[in-house]
């Protein structure tokens, strides 16, 4: 019988619960340093909602809502003057021994992971995704980490865990080569010291750089011009695939959009909250109006995704297919007058 001894996690490091893998890791570290901020506030600051409609020839097509990935981070960091160091190694041994140096010093590590392989979710064999990202919080010295995370549910609030899991483990779902996104070992080290509450310019570069990316994007499907785009690419599914692959692509609209750590809405909401925080930070009622019109936007969303979410058994696709495109394009309305606003009404 195993000896399973009592794995508690570090001070200060609870498992906070959350929407995004991302924002919600962020968030435990910095509530471990002392200074907590909230997934909303951190996904502003980062400039990190967004939106890109992708599709190339045999892959599925792809939706999502977040944007700034390759600078979300440092974003984050320098608004909140907090150094943060992306690692990355091809050395199993050098991940796992700088791992056990910082949890022996009661650090929490942030770090990426193949889902498919992390023991607390429960997923299909052949399910990867290495994009993942979680805290580790806990050590027994020897073998067994304590790991914190959200819980595998479809959408919202998900509830915050921990789970046991070995560094064997732990180096398989680390060192994932599976595609998408495999994590190469990646972890995130952060440096305090200088921290600062996020100030009036701080919320306001954050704003215009989002909404910027969001009204001039640089190819047509990405940012409101990627709204358009996706609603007319849907239509013309019907013609383009057999009934198997047109459900399937639809339905994977709603996961794209309602699951997946977006928070719903395609991380509208956590966006709109965003703004309203940011207005009671800055005073700046212009802010509030936006917010009210992101919220508009990602009940748009969320009514698109759930025209999806039982297509499987649907009986008019096409009705479905063009209910989905007009809210899109409904929805691109309402974001690109919330970015003129905000544009328009910000230093």
């Amino acid at each position: 019988m195993e000896n399973r001894t009592e794995l508690h996690p570090f001070p200060n490091c609870p498992a906070l619960d959350g929407y995004h893998c991302q924002t919600n890791s962020l968030a435990k570290i910095y509530h471990f340093y002392g200074h907590p901020l909230t997934e909303d506030m951190l996904l502003g600051l980062g400039s990190g909602m967004g939106f890109i409609f992708w599709h190339q020839k045999d892959t599925y097509p792809f939706i999502g809502g977040r944007a700034n990935l390759k600078s979300f981070f440092s974003d984050t960091g320098k608004r909140t003057s907090v150094a943060i160091e992306v690692k990355t190694t091809s050395s199993v041994q050098k991940a796992k021994d700088r791992l056990i140096e910082l949890l022996s010093n009661q650090i929490p590590v942030m770090m990426y992971g193949d889902m498919g392989m992390l023991p607390w979710f429960d997923l299909p064999d052949n399910y990867h995704f290495g994009g993942h990202t979680f805290v580790v919080c806990g050590f027994d010295g020897i073998q067994t980490l304590l790991a914190s995370d959200m819980e595998q549910k479809a959408t919202g609030l998900k509830k915050g865990i921990y789970s046991r899991v070995s560094l064997d483990e732990l180096k398989k779902a680390r060192s994932s080569t599976f595609k998408p996104f495999p994590p190469k070992n990646t972890w995130l080290e952060f440096d305090f010291s200088r921290f600062k509450d996020p100030d009036e310019q701080d919320i306001y570069s954050a704003i215009k750089q989002t909404a910027e990316a969001m009204l001039y994007p640089p190819i047509s499907n990405v940012g409101i011009k990627g709204f358009y785009r996706t609603a007319s690419e849907i239509e013309k599914w019907p013609g383009l695939f057999n009934d198997k692959q047109l459900r399937m692509f639809l339905f994977n609209i709603y996961i794209f959009i309602e699951i997946g750590g977006t928070g719903g809405g395609c991380f509208r909401y956590m966006y709109s909250r965003f703004l309203k925080e940011a207005c009671q930070i800055t005073g700046n009622d212009s802010l509030e109006r936006a917010s009210e019109m992101i919220h508009e936007s990602a009940r748009l969303f969320t009514e698109t995704g759930l025209l999806f979410k039982e297509i499987e058994s649907a009986s008019n696709i096409i009705n479905e297919i063009k209910l989905a495109a007009e809210k899109l394009r409904q929805a691109a309305g309402i974001e690109e007058k919330a970015y003129q606003l905000l544009l328009q009404n910000i230093p």
